[in-house]
């Protein structure tokens, strides 16, 4: 006996945008579907991926160009969701949103990837019987956050920060000297020309066989930039489950977010919080809660958040806030200064700071905070001359020792901090 698979393709009823609406009653959310260019012509034209529903059509977001796409072309679903090839030759490789690697990193040729493990792009964070406490220090190499903000291995970080204020330099300076046995980048939504020339430094890097750059570049769908953040977090969980520590960056969360509104918005979703409809802060935790310590291996995180005015709240960024396990503040005034890297220790925090750091450590950051918020006090009287020596000892000493902790929260962007040189000058600033 013959059986029959039965097909159901349908043609479009509506393109608008990155959208298309049509009639498929058997598909589900998050599966691809070819686009062909007619019934009588098979040739493929590129992908979409039902995003949802509308009463009985079905709603799909181009993961390719609208250009040249007609009422004649036929909607062919493949009943498979979004997957990607991994493999451990992965490392060193340049990836689009949807897995394909697009070049490399270090001198090897492109290959396509052999006996890889085909893995869903859009998991589910493990569960917490799978998690193991961080109790475990990373050292970074950069002197204010493993002096003062120290991270542990599994930590979610964000570095939260305005345009022109080092963030990418940051991150540069965090791939260079932190400790780790590969590295995943998620550019989402960046100009074609950083791409270029993050490329560019990260060819010449040491460690960029150990590298592997994810990219959706801001002229992509929606839903591409959406996938690439997805996919860069399914790298990383793959080399974590080989027993790897992996450091995963994804620069910005920012985008990720907008485009999850785009998304959102084109459904006909309503704005909820500042222009964002509900399901958007429903999705952010899916994707911040993927990385942890885990019994193999771990995912330290570090998020990038764009703040648009240091004066307004940003809904956005106070979401990622509270759900991550620590912010990194860059500040406008300290770059405005030549003060890099630009971190406000103050306004910065590692909620696993105790957990990863031994009580003498804590007691110096302590004393290094203490001196940081009496110096930020004493500022206007210094600025209005009215500071006078010998009027408060505790001021007279935190004024004698501002030079002196301006130069330890400064680092150059090829320096790299051993962690016992960092604590022992954190010693003598306090001292």
């Amino acid at each position: 006996m013959v059986a029959l698979c039965l097909v159901h393709l349908a043609h479009p009823l509506r393109i608008q945008g990155n959208i298309i609406e049509a009639h498929l009653p058997s598909t589900r959310i998050g599966e691809i579907c070819e686009i062909q260019k007619s019934i009588l012509e098979p040739e493929v034209l590129g992908f979409a991926q039902v995003i949802g529903f509308n009463k009985e059509h079905t709603l799909l977001s181009l993961l390719t160009d609208n250009q040249g796409f007609s009422r004649n072309n036929m909607l062919l679903p493949t009943g498979k969701p979004f997957r990607i090839e991994v493999h451990e030759s992965m490392a060193g490789a340049i990836i689009d949103a949807t897995g394909n690697i697009r070049g490399r990193l270090d001198e090897n040729p492109v290959m396509p990837l052999i006996g890889g493990k085909s893995l869903e792009a859009c998991g589910m964070p493990r569960d917490f019987t799978q998690r193991l406490p961080i109790d475990t220090p990373l050292a970074t190499g950069v002197r204010a956050i493993d002096g003062l903000l120290t991270c542990g291995r599994g930590q979610r970080i964000g570095i939260f920060a305005a345009a022109g204020c080092g963030k990418t330099s940051l991150m540069s300076m965090l791939i260079e000297h932190s400790e780790a046995d590969v590295y995943v980048i998620g550019l989402i939504g960046e100009r074609g020309r950083e791409v270029t020339e993050f490329v560019e430094t990260l060819s010449h890097s040491a460690k960029r066989s150990q590298i592997i750059l994810v990219y959706a570049t801001s002229d992509r769908s929606c839903v591409e930039r959406c996938n690439a953040a997805q996919v860069a977090s399914t790298i990383a969980e793959f080399f974590s489950e080989q027993g790897k520590n992996v450091l995963l960056f994804v620069d910005s969360i920012t985008r990720y977010a907008r485009a999850l509104r785009d998304v959102a918005l084109s459904m006909g979703e309503l704005p909820a919080r500042r222009g964002y409809p509900a399901s958007v802060f429903e999705a952010l935790p899916k994707l911040l809660e993927r990385p942890g310590r885990f019994l193999t291996g771990s995912i330290t995180a570090f998020y990038t958040v764009l703040i648009e005015n240091e004066e307004e709240p940003d809904v956005i960024g106070d979401e990622v806030r509270s759900i991550l396990d620590g912010h990194i503040y860059l500040s406008q005034k300290l770059a405005a200064k030549g003060h890099y890297p630009a971190i406000d220790v103050l306004q910065s925090i590692s909620r696993v700071f105790p957990q990863v750091t031994e009580g003498k450590h804590q007691q110096l950051a302590m004393q290094f905070r203490e001196l940081l918020v009496r110096q930020r006090d004493m500022q206007l009287y210094i600025d209005l001359g009215e500071y006078r020596s010998g009027e408060n000892k505790a001021n007279d000493v935190a004024f004698d020792k501002k030079s002196e902790m301006e130069m330890f929260l400064k680092q150059p962007l090829t320096e790299k901090a051993a962690i016992q040189v960092c604590l022992e000058k954190l010693y003598e600033c306090v001292a």
